[in-house]
């Protein structure tokens, strides 16, 4: 059993823990708690596989909702995949993900192409995307050599109605067995990338972080196995503690609450 105590930084997911889901309605008391961990100094920042947003409207939504973050407090899948791709030079683009994010690969310089050859396909939550869209890709990754670049691996999310979607961990596991020459890349979680990029961001070692989520599996096990404290809260995908039965128990979180704002309440109690 690891006991619950004020961490040097705060990790925080974004859906399921600040809000409910892509509603971006506000999770119970989590205003006030982002607010009062603000207040406290202890440095924070948002680590979030969010790929349906720009990170400047995310991060303009989550203020205009009272939350206290800029973009400076954003670590995001999105941004992440925008820098491998530049820094490989790799320019033109099969966009698998939201189309409201077109312009934004092309505001950023790339150009997206529906498919023919291209230097990278890249994955993010859609829950538009086509089978005949994944069959366009085949020739670009079978043929072309073009790198496999997964923005995340979540197997599933809620959508703007609360309804489950598969999400782009399900297509990353079908086209990664027919990709070619390229790479397969992921650059979100469950990857260690980007828990390493936003320890950096808040300037403390794994073992005086916290991290928060709510999905034990796609987020808390890296983290875990990272040396983090882990709090699972039951305020978004998961209402009830039955997914940890699928996992072993070394990778249970270390802390359970209903809500992020039971962390300051006492209300919390331990996963393990």
């Amino acid at each position: 059993m690891t006991p619950f105590k004020t961490p040097k930084a705060w990790l925080i997911d974004i859906e399921g823990v600040l809000v409910r889901d892509k509603r971006y309605e506000p999770v119970e008391g989590s205003v006030a708690w982002m607010q009062e961990i603000a207040q406290s100094n202890v440095p924070y920042c948002l680590v979030s596989n969010n790929t349906t947003d720009r990170p400047d409207e995310l991060v303009e939504r989550l203020s205009g909702l009272g939350f206290p973050v800029t973009e400076d407090h954003l670590v995001g899948a999105l941004s992440l995949g925008v820098s491998w791709l530049q820094q490989r030079g790799k320019k033109r683009i099969i966009w698998l993900g939201a189309a409201r994010l077109n312009e934004f690969w092309q505001d950023m310089g790339f150009e997206l192409v529906e498919a023919d050859t291209c230097d990278a396909v890249v994955l993010g939550a859609n829950a538009h995307l086509e089978i005949h869209q994944l069959d366009a890709a085949l020739p670009a990754l079978l043929d072309g050599g073009a790198d496999l670049l997964c923005l995340h691996r979540n197997h599933f999310f809620l959508d703007g109605e609360g309804r489950r979607r598969l999400g782009p961990g399900a297509w990353a596991a079908a086209l990664e067995l027919v990709s070619g020459s390229g790479k397969v890349v992921t650059v979100g979680k469950p990857e260690e990338r980007i828990y390493k990029e936003a320890l950096k961001r808040v300037g403390v070692q794994p073992d005086e972080a916290l991290f928060i989520s709510d999905d034990p599996v796609a987020d808390l096990i890296t983290a875990k196995e990272l040396g983090m404290t882990t709090v699972f809260t039951l305020s978004g995908k998961y209402t009830d503690h039955e997914i940890l039965g699928r996992m072993d128990e070394q990778q249970w979180p270390d802390v359970i609450v209903t809500v992020p704002a039971d962390l300051m309440t006492g209300k919390s109690h331990h996963g393990n």
